[in-house]
């Protein structure tokens, strides 16, 4: 007699290249006979997410392996600098070729998506409509992506209010999984207080500020399960190490779940 699969709500967080771990975690999960029924994502997280969600994960996952240093600069559609450094369209016309644009209500499980509305300084949340509409809107990341304009609202990424968003999470009976790409960091013995650069010392501000949101974040909503990518395991444009980060994933799950008895 089969055993029941497990239904799990995935929240996936965001946070550049290092989202690719998230292809690992899910390829864990589907091996170990978890069932995903609902999944909840920001920025990467949220690209990953709609991935799975149209049953495509595997052809993103292939893409992304291929990819080199200079295909990741041609996906670059620099624009006016002070909107933002790249349009985003030249990478989501790519993953047109890797998958469907669909509505989101028609997904055959339950997909979220988080932005923040800027003008309004609030959260904005699809569950419905065009998933490349709601994946544009949610890696809309400040000073890189141009911002997604709406009526009287101002759309970037959802990790600058949210880096972690279990509070979406609508299956409150499924076993709820995180995985957070605001991990502690590598340690790397070289690095010292002293010798924070300007731009060191903004990004490593940056990042503590994130790390006490996902904190914050799974306190008041504590999982069943938290898988924790260090958030120095790669810098936000390196996606030519996707092989190597989605084997990060898969081992880091390994070693955060527990395996179904």
């Amino acid at each position: 007699m089969l055993k029941r699969r497990k239904k799990v709500s995935l929240v996936l967080g965001g946070g550049g290249a290092r989202g690719i771990a998230h292809i690992g975690v899910i390829q864990w999960l589907e091996e170990q006979g978890y069932e995903i029924d609902e999944i909840v994502g920001c920025s990467i997280g949220a690209l990953v997410g709609g991935a799975y969600a149209s049953n495509r994960l595997h052809e993103l996952g292939e893409w992304m392996k291929t990819l080199t240093r200079g295909q990741v600069f041609k996906l670059m559609d620099f624009t006016n600098p002070r909107y933002g450094l790249l349009k985003g369209e030249r990478v989501l016309n790519t993953l047109h070729e890797v998958f469907d644009d669909v509505n989101i209500e028609d997904l055959a499980l339950t997909y979220t998506a988080v932005a923040t509305d800027l003008e309004n300084e609030r959260e904005v949340v699809f569950r419905e409509g065009s998933i490349y509409a709601a994946i544009r809107a949610s890696i809309a990341i400040p000073g890189v992506f141009t911002a997604v304009a709406a009526e009287n609202s101002f759309l970037v990424d959802g990790g600058v209010l949210n880096p972690l968003p279990l509070n979406h999470v609508a299956k409150k009976r499924n076993l709820t999984i995180a995985v957070n790409l605001d991990g502690m960091p590598i340690k790397d013995k070289t690095t010292v207080t002293q010798n924070f650069t300007a731009r060191t010392l903004l990004f490593a501000s940056y990042y503590a500020m994130r790390r006490q949101l996902s904190t914050l974040m799974l306190a008041l909503h504590e999982p069943d399960y938290t898988v924790s990518v260090p958030h120095n395991a790669a810098d936000i444009w390196e996606f030519h190490r996707s092989a190597e980060l989605i084997d990060m994933g898969y081992e880091l799950a390994r070693s955060a779940i527990k395996p179904r008895p």
